[in-house]
């Protein structure tokens, strides 16, 4: 695999009021038709009435709380986002539990970006590149830890965008050095009635190409770009 990774994922999160864990089962995925029946567990699911986790040898993940269900699957290139199955899965588990009081629904891409072999390059990335250099940075013994959150608003929907320094471990590899940026689309979901939001939450998740297409473009238009990234390998 190559060294200089640029590894996406993608996580679904759905508000609901009165959803509860135990209703998330390998067998409830399968005899609704959320799941083809031929998928295979990765490992004995997490079941409990507190949090309910359920994970496939594909990668998806699906986890339960009180209130909240996620879908996450991990994605390394060339996998589209055409290809990607969360969304369709979140639609589908949603309209087999038509009656439950949906509230909002998160998109939320990640992007991890590293550098090769130039161990402290995500570091300087971060410190040179984002933020201004000047003494502030040259407080202590060490070099400081340094994250920046910021909001954005996109086509009137608030993005949330995370970015830090992270270890990315690869099996059976040395952690790589990288930085993680990580995005939260909020959509509330409007309606008068429960039909009304799960509409508009099954309209918010066949539109979801839109969240990660913005995210995808802010970073590679405003912070992958390619002069500073050559400048921070070559340093």
């Amino acid at each position: 695999m190559d060294k200089n990774l640029d590894i996406r994922d993608l996580s679904v999160v759905v508000a609901v009021r009165d959803h509860n864990p135990n209703m998330l089962t390998p067998d409830f995925l399968k005899g609704s038709g959320v799941v083809p029946t031929d998928w295979e567990l990765a490992r004995p699911p997490v079941l409990s009435s507190r949090t309910t986790k359920i994970v496939f040898k594909n990668g998806i993940k699906i986890e339960a709380k009180p209130g909240i269900i996620t879908f996450s699957e991990g994605l390394i290139e060339p996998k589209t986002p055409h290809e990607i199955e969360i969304t369709k899965l979140a639609s589908k588990y949603t309209a087999a539990l038509p009656n439950l009081d949906y509230r909002a629904v998160g998109i939320n891409p990640r992007r991890f970006k590293t550098f090769g072999d130039h161990t402290q390059a995500a570091h300087r990335y971060l410190t040179e590149k984002i933020l201004s250099p000047g003494v502030w940075q040259e407080v202590g013994e060490t070099p400081i830890q340094a994250g920046i959150n910021l909001v954005y608003t996109i086509n009137g929907v608030p993005l949330r965008l995370s970015i830090n320094e992270a270890k990315l471990q690869i099996p059976e590899k040395e952690a790589i050095s990288a930085i993680l940026f990580s995005g939260n689309f909020h959509h509330d979901l409007v309606g008068e009635n429960g039909n009304d939001r799960l509409s508009a939450l099954q309209n918010q998740l066949e539109n979801w190409l839109k969240d990660w297409d913005s995210f995808q473009d802010i970073l590679v238009n405003k912070f992958l770009d390619q002069n500073h990234l050559d400048s921070i390998m070559a340093a």
